[in-house]
């Protein structure tokens, strides 16, 4: 009986050291495949070279009538801190382009990106002679000797557009639209908010349409507001920006407006509709 009861306490020992031999063997294997892990991340972190790409793809560059060039900004970005100093230039790509190098822009200097540093500017001149208010299109690359282009943001479009100033802009028009018989209309500048047109009367109410616009782009914001026209129907008509995702704007130096706008009432809308003024 004795041998028989050591037997069976020898055969318990024997069962639970084994499975702490399997415990332990499965508490090395985690610790050594988490080593593991985290050693290949920070290798990969220190053998990962950091990449240029453009910070922004889609640039709105302007010029003035009154000026002969301007130099302008385009921003440049790094994935990682630079290591060591880096020369990153501007390559223009004529694909697609419409703006000519040594007519409508100049590359300027390149740009040398410190150690430690995310990034820069690459400086482009613009000039106003050969600019059109319509806007030209000049694609670039970033490029850089030491460094990797990330191909995602290796391209930026960037616009080119002359301005007029404000002053020479405003006065009178001729609408054509929806909302009131085409006629003579007046517009002028806000003098109390900056970036803000006013279309004189414009609404059935007698009020001015407010438009407040990108100093920029030269987009313009419609307001939602009434009109203070009454549908004989459906009641007052108000107003707001397009649902279709056009956009209005104007051009200050052939003196046009192009608005896009929502008409709506409560039980629905009339769709968007184009209120144009030509300037006289």
């Amino acid at each position: 009986m004795l041998i028989r009861g050591s037997a069976k306490i020898l055969d318990i020992n024997l069962k639970f050291l084994k499975e702490m031999k399997n415990i332990f063997n499965y508490f090395i294997a985690s610790v050594l495949t988490l080593s593991l892990v985290a050693c290949t991340t920070e290798d990969r972190t220190v053998e990962d070279p950091s990449e240029v790409f453009f910070t922004e793809t889609n640039l709105t560059k302007t010029i003035s009538s009154t000026q002969t060039s301007a130099d302008v900004d385009i921003p440049y970005s790094l994935t990682t801190p630079a290591d060591g100093t880096h020369s990153v230039n501007l390559v223009f790509d004529p694909n697609f382009s419409t703006a000519e190098p040594g007519k409508d822009f100049e590359i300027l200097a390149g740009d040398q990106v410190a150690a430690g540093k995310l990034g820069g500017v690459l400086k482009l001149r613009i000039f106003s002679a050969a600019a059109s208010s319509s806007g030209k299109i000049a694609n670039f690359r970033v490029t850089s000797p030491t460094l990797k282009s990330l191909q995602d943001n290796n391209i930026a479009g960037v616009r080119l557009f002359k301005t007029c100033p404000i002053n020479t802009f405003v006065g009178s028009f001729e609408n054509t639209g929806w909302l009131i018989d085409s006629g003579v209309v007046t517009i002028v500048e806000d003098p109390t908010k900056p970036n803000t047109l006013l279309v004189k009367g414009f609404l059935d109410s007698g009020a001015d349409l407010p438009l407040t616009y990108d100093p920029v782009s030269y987009e313009i914001t419609i307001p939602t507001m009434q009109t203070g026209q009454i549908h004989p129907t459906y009641g007052m008509i108000s107003m707001g920006p397009a649902t279709d995702g056009t956009k209005s704007s104007f051009n200050s130096c052939n003196r046009t407006v192009s608005l896009r706008i929502n008409y709506f009432v409560s039980a629905g809308s009339f769709g968007v509709q184009d209120e144009k003024f030509t300037g006289l």
